[in-house]
């Protein structure tokens, strides 16, 4: 298996992910590791989170080349997954809609409202229901039907691409999954991120002076829930790793 995650930013690593899914190869694009100018010879593609927005490529020249390679990933069908700023790149890159979020930045425990297609799902159905994938090793209590996920995003996904397959919503309105093609999935939580990876973006957003005060209240409800979210979401990193290593089917 040949999978590749893709680090745009350095305070937003692999984290859990380095646990859930063996053996893996880093692009820090942030770092100025080459991004790959298509998707041959990739098994499955995983673009990770940073502070920087779709809207930043002027800025952030590294943007613009994982927005080609998810393109193109898509187009072979090999199996994507793009979370909280690779949610929004993908959505981008296929002709979506990226844009701040109305209610301003998220920065909280949510729980994620699942839509009739997620229960049967390839990747997120596992999540709701681990029975559903007897290949799955259930290793941990995977947790309720709406699992608690971090959300630490100031843009959202206010219209996805043509075509894609809505998943998941929030509380408030906010898109938090698609899927689309076969074997592509964005999801605007962070099921790999650790209490100390959140406390840093957080630290860096004090250091910037966008820091808010509801920003405690969210780094408390994240450490107070990291536990259950590490069960929650390894199902979902797994289901994936099956995809990326052949032994399981795409989406019809």
């Amino acid at each position: 298996m040949n999978l590749l995650v893709v680090q745009p930013d350095e305070l937003c690593p692999p984290g859990h992910l380095t646990d859930w899914l063996s053996p893996f190869r880093v692009c820090r694009a942030y770092g100025g590791d080459p991004v790959p100018k298509n998707a041959d010879g990739i098994s499955g593609l995983i673009v990770l989170g940073g502070l920087p927005g779709v809207h930043d490529a002027d800025r952030v020249p590294w943007l613009t080349p994982i927005k080609r390679l998810l393109a193109d990933a898509v187009r072979q069908e090999v199996p994507t997954l793009g979370i909280c700023l690779g949610h929004q790149l993908l959505a981008d890159a296929l002709g979506g809609k990226v844009i701040s979020r109305p209610h301003g930045q998220n920065s909280r425990v949510l729980r994620p409202v699942w839509t009739p297609e997620a229960a049967m799902d390839p990747v997120l159905g596992p999540v709701l229901d681990p029975g559903l994938d007897p290949g799955l090793d259930p290793g941990l209590d995977p947790g309720p039907a709406r699992p608690p996920a971090v959300a630490w995003n100031a843009d959202t996904v206010a219209v996805p691409p043509p075509g894609a397959i809505e998943l998941a919503g929030s509380d408030d309105g906010d898109l938090l999954a698609f899927r689309i093609g076969r074997s592509a999935w964005g999801v605007q939580w962070h099921p790999e991120a650790s209490y100390g990876i959140v406390k840093g973006w957080y630290e860096a957003q004090c250091r910037a002076g966008t820091a808010r005060p509801e920003m405690e209240r969210g780094l408390a409800e994240i450490r107070a829930a990291e536990t259950e979210m590490y069960a929650a979401w390894r199902p979902l990193a797994l289901a994936f790793a099956a995809l990326a290593s052949g032994s399981r089917e795409p989406a019809c």
